[in-house]
């Protein structure tokens, strides 16, 4: 009994620790003012909805995204108030339950965001905004608002923001019965102070407040000071508030002073967080096999070459992990590039360029290259354009027992302090710079090798399909610096692309992207490869041998890559499997041992089974004649000596002699011997002595 309930509270704890680890996967969580969204309740918040919509489409490992959290989160604080009009929520595009939304609303970079209307339709994909700053997001959305009201296209639930064209003194129409306060607020046409004032108040039931775009006429009455704040009481009576804020912040503590506000009344709870938190616990962790190495040694790599595969034993500080590069290999081609809606022309181009370079230079276990040669012809055969949806699917379809892309398994080399961090970029890189490097390696002593062949496909995928818009700029910017001028022969490609590398560790060194337990640095360091350094500068003869050492095929690492035909096994499970594997060995060798022995007779005689089957028969039918042959000779040998016995004990009967001398006994010497001996001497018998001598 105690032990079963210890197995409960631990799986219980296992439990809890499990989804503290899944929330750290997320930018996001349940503490930040916003909605989170997923698969599984995006589209019931959004199609149809009364509130509008502002949503930020990010990617969790996204370095441009992971800097520009802290301020959506700020963003959703401010505007946590305007619920009553416009929701702020996030969805993260790398998860791959995520990844038909994101391909759905056409997300083709990360941070995106886009504004949404009441009522919103399936199709209807949302309008960016290219705001970065608080200030300038909260501006972008009361524009947005005030331009779907103006087309008719806003709820009766929302603030009316377009400008009020009354009396001031007829304040009161059309107002709330629930208010007791009316407020005017004059501002002019170009702000958005005002109208901010008027979202960020309009949850409270007891104000109602109006916004009236300045005239001449205001200016004159009341001054060119704007905003002018007007208290207008029941009579229709005017107050103008002297000296007041021109802040937005300001004139929002004003007023919710003035009429003994507390945000405790709102009507709906604040953090608002919308639906549960669940797409924080979307990050896999998963075992990648339990580091036995006859496992690891089962896989050998695609392309043969003078380099032995290696196992995990031995192992150095700078080693390259399969693991990371099918990681990389499988979320790029899996997530990123079918996150496309239609993929077609210059696209089209990319993707099949870039698998080409996968399975000529990238060292693969066979089932993987197996899965990437079949998805690189099926792309060829699609010269026009591709669905997203349906490439997704062809994926699928395309995986059996020999062509495998694998699940996302546990990173190594790529693994970071947090899943935010590394993890995807790192294996990318990774990735790039053994294609590079095995692609010298394998055919760079060719005349036929054009060194700037990996590098254009390298360039055209992250143009086309890395998600980090950002980091894709920058990318596109130092290949069109020197990639096509700079690289002449095979090895300036490796060179390149680590001198690439390394810019972009020299901009990121300090950002907010970096990984604090794994800081951007000068690769390789002077720990890693001292000879490649020569006081502060770098011997890129060394460099080059370093990299061709540590990329190559021979040198990578198996540990931690899934068994390829299917998940690891329980120990009980390994070894039934084992026996049961080692049974069916040696039946079959005791079958081929038996079909051995058959085969010089029916290579001699030509018998089949028919023909031993008779022979067998005949055997048995030879000695069950011979067995009866043998019972008559004993048979009649014993009558005989019966007989023998009987004329020994009574010679004659009567005056005859029991054997007539016709008989054939009688007639050999030697029975005439015996019966003479036994005093059997018949006159018949003496006198036919001589005719029987």
């Amino acid at each position: 009994m105690i032990g079963g309930r210890a197995v409960v509270v631990l799986l219980h704890s296992l439990q809890l620790c499990s989804c503290f680890l899944f929330s750290t996967a997320s930018l996001y969580n349940s503490t930040d003012e916003l909605s989170i969204l997923d698969h599984t309740n995006f589209t019931t918040s959004l199609l149809g909805s009364e509130n509008a919509w502002i949503i930020e489409f990010y990617n969790s490992w996204c370095g441009h995204c992971i800097q520009f959290a802290p301020t959506w989160k700020l963003f959703g604080k401010d505007i946590r108030d305007w619920q009553h009009t416009i929701k702020v929520g996030v969805i993260d595009c790398s998860v791959d339950e995520n990844n038909g939304i994101c391909r759905e609303y056409e997300v083709m970079g990360y941070p995106t965001m886009r504004l949404f209307a009441a009522r919103t339709k399936k199709g209807d994909v949302g309008k960016d905004t290219h705001s970065r700053t608080v200030e300038d997001l909260s501006k972008s959305v009361i524009n947005f608002l005030v331009e779907q009201q103006k087309a008719n296209n806003g709820s009766s639930s929302w603030i009316n923001l377009q400008p009020y064209q009354g009396q001031i003194a007829n304040a009161w129409e059309e107002v709330p019965q629930s208010a007791e306060h009316t407020v005017i607020i004059i501002d002019s046409g170009d702000s958005t102070v005002g109208r901010s004032v008027m979202m960020d108040l309009g949850g409270y039931s007891s104000v109602a407040i109006k916004y009236k775009e300045a005239s001449e006429g205001d200016a004159n009455r009341y001054g060119a000071v704007y905003p002018i704040v007007i208290y207008v009481d029941h009579s229709g009576k005017e107050e103008v508030v002297k000296n007041s804020p021109t802040t937005r912040k300001e004139l929002t503590e004003m007023l919710m002073k003035k009429f003994h506000l507390q945000r405790s009344m709102l009507p709906y709870k604040t953090p608002y967080t919308g639906m549960e938190d669940e797409s924080t616990k979307r990050e896999e962790v998963e075992g990648g096999g339990d580091g036995h190495p006859e496992e690891i040694n089962s896989d050998k790599l695609n392309y043969e070459d003078d380099l032995p595969d290696t196992a995990y034993t031995g192992e150095k500080k700078d080693q390259v992990y399969m693991v990371d590069i099918e990681n990389a290999v499988r979320y790029a081609v899996a997530h990123e590039v079918v996150q496309h809606k239609v993929i077609s022309g210059h696209s089209l181009k990319s993707l099949q360029d870039f698998l080409d370079i996968l399975v000529k230079y990238l060292p693969m276990r066979p089932a993987v290259h197996n899965f990437l040669t079949r998805l690189h012809e099926y792309t060829l055969s699609q010269p026009e354009s591709i669905q997203g949806e349906t490439l997704a699917e062809k994926i699928k379809s395309l995986q059996d027992t020999d062509s495998i892309l694998p699940d996302h398994q546990s990173w190594i080399g790529c693994q970071g302090s947090s899943p935010k961090y590394r993890g995807y970029p790192c294996g990318l890189w990774t990735t790039f710079h053994t294609i590079t490097v095995n692609a010298v390696l394998k055919d760079g002593l060719s005349a036929q090798f054009n060194p700037k062949k990996t590098l254009r496909a390298i360039h055209g995928f992250v143009r086309d399909f890395f998600g980090c818009r950002y980091c894709s700029e920058h990318f596109q910017e130092m290949y069109k610096v020197d990639a096509e001028s700079s690289v002449t022969v095979p090895d300036d490609g490796i060179l390149w692309l680590w001198r690439g590398h390394n810019k972009v560790n020299k901009r990121l060194k300090g950002d907010q992207s970096e990984d604090p337990q794994h800081p951007k640095q000068q690769f390789p360091t002077r720990s890693f490869c001292p000879s490649c350094w020569n006081g502060e500068t770098v011997n890129e003869k060394e460099v080059l041998t370093y990299l061709k050492a540590i990329y190559s095929k021979g040198a990578l690492s198996l540990k931690g890559t899934q068994a390829i035909l299917g998940p690891m096994k329980n120990r009980q499970a390994k070894v039934k499997g084992v026996l049961e594997k080692h049974r069916n060995e040696n039946l079959s060798l005791k079958k081929e041992r038996y079909n051995e022995s058959l085969q010089p007779l029916n290579a001699s005689w030509g018998f089949n089974a028919t023909d031993i089957s008779l022979c067998v028969f005949l055997y048995g039918l030879s000695t069950v004649i011979i067995l009866s042959v043998y019972c008559v000779v004993v048979i009649r040998r014993r009558m005989r000596r019966r007989k023998f016995i009987q004329m020994y004990k009574e010679p004659y009967v009567g005056d005859q002699p029991y054997l007539p001398f016709t008989d054939p006994f009688v007639k050999g010497r030697f029975s005439y011997y015996i019966l003479t001996r036994c005093g059997y001497h018949h006159p018949q018998h003496l006198a036919s002595r001589n005719l029987y001598e």
